[in-house]
């Protein structure tokens, strides 16, 4: 073995011996199953696959992110695919969008024609906040140890992150930060509008990339780092992918996977709720376009009718977990589903895509997707840190 497969056999094992034990403690964990094995080289593989999974999600749903709110995407996509330049004929006669409620209806059915789609053959991954937020905390934990605060983390914000490359409750987080409110107070919902917002959800991939099979460990670092910008539902949602990523790593039955993400949060909590909907919609109802309507009409409306925010992480969690129960753990169909059931629908897939990508292994993910292997990673968010062109080994080193 090489200098710096040594040096991550000896990270994990030090990993095991410094992690503090999780404020919520995984349930119903068997005692007999302390330990299992994973090969480095399998270790290294999924890791890569976990990483790519997301990219490739993420790139997937990209030009359909937000144009489909309480809505069914209309169509699949089965490649790269980005949205053509609208006439101007067309936009000549568009309300403006001071008028935005007008303004979404009147581009409808310009986003609900799938030839306003062309397929797209990728020349380098774009910069996309489901990685590079990671890529932050992967820096944090390089620069300063395991045993890092999540001050620390949010004082690197600061340093490298711009202000304009948050959004939601992590731009809420950062002011937070710029102005003296600390983690966890900065996720509390007395300081952050969007406690419950989707942010947290999609950038706990790296902590179950590095705690393999480990969900105590898993959840102790989701703990710190979650609280950062979120609270309750939004910290529990990162707990549960989490675990599912570390899971990965020994098995790859999604519906396994998605039971065990409940056994790390409180299952009092709504999030718990929202995962036994779409597992019980699953057993009883074959069609997923079915169950989207039964999860919209529960989990994305608040108690008055109305759609609850775009970034509500039950909502846009269940559509994680709908393309993991309903994909039947084909790669593709998993992702598409996750996409097509609208809303953050880029983030979606990629979490999907991460979690399947893990189980796989980066040799089992499709060839047609994985090209994305070869191509640099866009990088005009932590130019600071990284060139602006990122290498995939650099990030998987």
């Amino acid at each position: 073995m090489g200098t710096a497969w040594v040096r991550m056999v000896c990270v994990l094992g030090f990993i095991l011996a410094s992690i503090s034990p999780p404020s919520y403690a995984v349930q119903d964990a068997k005692e007999e199953a302390l330990y299992r094995q994973i090969s480095v080289e399998s270790y290294a593989d999924k890791v890569a696959g976990g990483w790519l999974g997301q990219a490739i999600g993420v790139l997937l749903g990209e030009p359909t992110e937000f144009k489909w709110m309480g809505k069914v995407i209309p169509f699949d996509l089965e490649n790269f695919c980005r949205l053509k330049p609208m006439p101007e004929e067309f936009l000549k006669n568009a309300p403006g969008w001071e008028r935005q409620a007008e303004m979404i209806a009147y581009l409808q059915p310009y986003y609900d024609d799938r030839t306003n789609f062309e397929e797209w053959i990728p020349q380098a991954m774009t910069d996309q906040d489901d990685l590079y937020v990671e890529f932050m905390f992967l820096h944090s934990i390089e620069k300063r140890g395991l045993d890092l605060t999540a001050t620390q983390m949010a004082e690197d914000w600061l340093q490298y992150l711009g202000s304009d490359r948050v959004w939601g409750a992590n731009k809420e987080a950062y002011t937070n930060f710029q102005n003296g409110i600390w983690p966890p107070e900065s996720g509390h919902p007395d300081n952050n509008i969007y406690p419950n917002g989707i942010d947290f959800q999609i950038e706990s991939d790296l902590f179950g990339l590095i705690n393999p099979g480990m969900p105590h460990a898993s959840n102790a670092w989701c703990d710190k780092v979650g609280h950062m910008m979120g609270y309750g539902d939004g910290v529990y949602a990162g707990m549960a992918v989490a675990a599912m990523y570390g899971e990965a790593f020994f098995e790859n039955d999604p519906r396994k996977l998605v039971e065990h993400s409940l056994t790390v949060i409180p299952p009092e909590s709504n999030y718990a709720k929202m995962i036994r909907d779409v597992i019980s919609l699953r057993d009883e109802e074959p069609d997923w376009q079915q169950a989207w309507h039964v999860l919209e009409e529960k989990w994305g409306r608040d108690e008055a009718g109305e759609p609850v925010m775009k970034l509500d992480v039950r909502i846009n969690g269940a559509y994680v977990y709908m393309g993991l129960l309903y994909g039947d753990g084909d790669f593709w169909k998993s992702m598409n589903i996750a996409m097509r059931c609208g809303l953050d629908s880029d983030c979606n897939p990629s979490t999907v895509g991460g979690i399947l990508g893990t189980a796989l292994g980066m040799q089992g993910i499709p060839e047609k997707w994985a090209v994305l292997r070869d191509l640099p990673i866009e990088n005009r968010s932590i130019s600071e840190i990284y060139p602006p062109s990122i290498s995939w080994d650099d990030i998987l080193r």
